[in-house]
């Protein structure tokens, strides 16, 4: 087998070669050639299911991918991955783990016919050592049961989206020396740097080193070395002491250079190597960045001792056909959209998603809020408890470098009677990382809310009740009542269908506004005027610390029947299969980002129409936009400070009308046929 070096999630921990050019850690993928039959089966016989033939499959892959826009339904029940590999003489006297980033929701794993870990939640990694399961020289086989059930002992309980099943992101195959810097710490990369103190003058770092043998650490060294973005070293440290499998590291580096959000996100590059008799042994890379931040009640953000409005978006791990079984590349398609819209901010909800993204988000400068998957209703028991607790435990541990990340989110519109495990999830937390900020979303006031140190309302004006006139009185009279909650908006927005419009809309369009969203009639045009509302309530109101539109993408979710497609929530900006950008995407682009030139025509796919008068709607960074139909002029406007220009009941022309908005620097058109 060779052994492949890989840069695992593009500025990873993976192991390099030593000084001496020896290959202390090799780390390759384990993602190829599996078999995966739909039931539960292990190779001595015993199975449980239909008797499906095995197929080939390339991880990451989730059955789900078949049926989850299905009106039959998501299949959540039993799978099977199976797999043959060589081991080489080489292997002997190594140690060897395997590390799957996350299979849905529980996870059995046998080598050889041997259980060697079972693992309970579908969003955080976890590494077994197989190194005594092994046949060395010969062909083995493994084999991962999978379970997607919904289960009294695991989060999530439920909720708007999909849980699927299988083994949906990537698997490595480590192998070390018999003294190594441990893969088993919770599925980390068995470091931790924790910035004890940080400010433009200096930062103060403590490297906690956990560490793993099969003897003693006889003659072990660990040493730190914090390297610049030029690959300088600015700072070393080393440490012969080892206490309880764990050794630390202090250094320091005057006038750091800061890690500053999107203006400039600049990253450090923690080294930390285990020698042994003066040799390399193993080394682990992180990336970390240097940024202090807090936020005020009635000022809201703060990086780095600036105001930072936070202009966020919300994430589900879903795509048209794929489900949550994705690659890097769809992954960076995702990053390109948010940079393209502008956004500074994520929360990625409702769970923890992959590693990759947290990387991505530390090298491009987003802020993020990250939460564990408690959401849709709570289990008062000790088995689930345990479960919330651990599976916290490992969202912390495992993502703890990444300077991104800022918010960790502990529930999301849980509806219990909560206070007691929210209390003790908040008190772990903190104690886990006492350098970030608990959090939690909510539609409804609730107690445990004032245990957090921060939280976010999701809120849907004229959307679900009321109408958006109500949003500002709704937040003024709340931050009024409670001066010292600092409170962001974590979900607003409404549905937009791709093949439904209106000629105008306007809130006295409807009464009854649950019965709308709630049924088929989403049309693009009231998701926009949503959006151009609430985003002005909220760029007005500082005391909001952030915001995250509900949501980047439109994803799967099994519950739905609304709009234009079943099983699809549809509130996405941009539509399930990424491509085509809705109109009140443009909206934000043209108010978040600057650096870019749009012009763009709102309603331009309600090509056959019926009405012959229309608003006529254009977002554009550029101050004047002239419309023309049909070559005559029809007027000319200035853009409002919200980069938005409204002809208001403009006659169309029985037949073809073509559409033209012209800008200094672009323009955009259509062409409408009217009945």
């Amino acid at each position: 087998m060779k052994s492949i070096l890989k840069k695992f999630a593009a500025v990873c921990f993976l192991g390099l070669c030593s000084l001496q050019g020896v290959q202390a850690r090799t780390i390759e993928k384990f993602n190829d050639d599996w078999k995966f039959t739909p039931a539960r089966q292990v190779s001595m016989g015993w199975r449980m299911g239909p008797s499906t033939p095995a197929k080939n499959v390339t991880l990451p892959h989730t059955w789900n991918a078949e049926d989850f826009m299905s009106d039959t339904g998501i299949r959540r029940g039993w799978g099977t991955y199976t797999k043959s590999f060589d081991v080489p003489d080489e292997y002997k006297g190594k140690r060897v783990f395997i590390k799957f980033e996350g299979v849905g929701m529980k996870a059995t794993v046998m080598v050889n016919n041997v259980i060697v870990g079972e693992h309970v939640g579908a969003y955080n990694a976890f590494t077994f050592e197989i190194t005594n399961n092994l046949k060395i020289g010969a062909t083995n086989n493994i084999v991962v049961l999978c379970n997607n059930e919904q289960a009294f002992d695991v989060a999530p309980q439920g909720g708007d989206f999909n849980c699927y099943g299988g083994i949906y992101r990537d698997v490595y195959l480590e192998v070390t020396e018999p003294e190594c810097i441990s893969p088993l710490y919770f599925g980390s990369e068995g470091v931790l740097i924790h910035q004890t103190l940080v400010n433009e003058k200096r930062a103060e770092l403590e490297a906690e080193v956990h560490l793993s043998t099969l003897t003693d650490y006889k003659n072990c060294e660990v040493v730190f070395e914090l390297k610049d973005a030029n690959g300088n070293v600015v700072a070393k440290k080393n440490s012969t002491l080892v206490n309880n499998d764990r050794a630390l590291c202090f250094a320091g580096l005057d006038n750091p250079h800061l890690w500053n959000g999107k203006q400039d996100p600049y990253l450090y590059t923690a080294v930390v190597t285990l020698m042994k008799n003066g040799k390399e042994i193993d080394r682990v890379e992180e990336t970390i960045g240097f940024r202090y931040f807090w936020i005020d009640p009635d000022k809201g953000f703060f990086l780095n001792g600036k105001h930072l409005k936070l202009q966020g978006v919300c994430r589900h791990q879903d795509w048209l056909q794929y489900a949550s079984a994705l690659t890097e590349e769809q992954h960076i398609t995702d990053y390109n959209f948010f940079d393209e819209i502008g956004s500074n901010a994520l929360r990625l909800a409702h769970y923890p998603q992959a590693h990759f993204m947290f990387y991505e988000a530390d090298r491009r400068g987003y802020i993020v809020w990250e939460e564990i998957p408690f959401v849709g209703s709570y289990v008062d028991h000790e088995m689930f408890d345990n479960n919330l607790k651990t599976q916290l435990k490992e969202m912390i541990i495992q993502n703890y470098n990444h300077p991104s990340i800022c918010m960790w989110g502990l529930q999301n519109e849980i509806h219990n009677a909560t206070d007691k495990i929210i209390a003790e999830l908040n008190d772990m937390a903190h104690e886990l990382d006492p350098h970030r900020l608990t959090t939690c979303a909510t539609d409804q006031p609730h107690s445990y809310c004032l245990t957090t140190d921060l939280y976010g309302w999701n809120k849907y004006f004229g959307w679900y009740y009321d109408t958006i006139g109500d949003m500002a009185k709704f937040f003024d009279d709340f931050h009024k009542e409670n001066p010292n909650h600092k409170a962001a908006v974590t979900e607003y927005g409404g549905g937009g269908a791709l093949s439904q419009h209106v000629a105008k809309y306007g809130p006295e369009d409807e009464v009854d506004v649950r019965s709308t969203s709630r049924g088929q009639w989403h049309p693009q045009e009231k998701q926009t005027y949503l959006h151009m509302n609430s985003w002005k309530v909220i760029a007005e109101r500082d005391y909001l610390w952030g915001s995250f539109v509900w949501n980047m993408f439109d994803f799967g979710s099994g519950i739905r029947n609304e709009g234009d497609t079943k099983n699809t929530n549809d509130k996405g900006l941009v539509s399930h299969d990424r491509k085509t950008r809705k109109d009140s995407f443009y909206f934000y682009k043209a108010n978040w980002n600057k650096k870019e030139q749009t012009t763009h025509l709102c309603s331009k796919t309600y090509t056959d129409r019926k009405e012959d008068v229309t608003d006529i709607i254009v977002f554009t960074t550029d101050p004047n936009v002239k419309l023309t139909i049909n070559g005559k002029a029809i007027g000319t406007q200035k853009t409002d400070k919200y980069a938005t220009v409204t002809f208001k009941d403009v006659k169309l022309n029985k037949g073809e009308n073509k559409v033209v908005v012209k800008t200094a620097k672009g323009e955009d058109s259509a062409v409408w046929n009217v009945q």
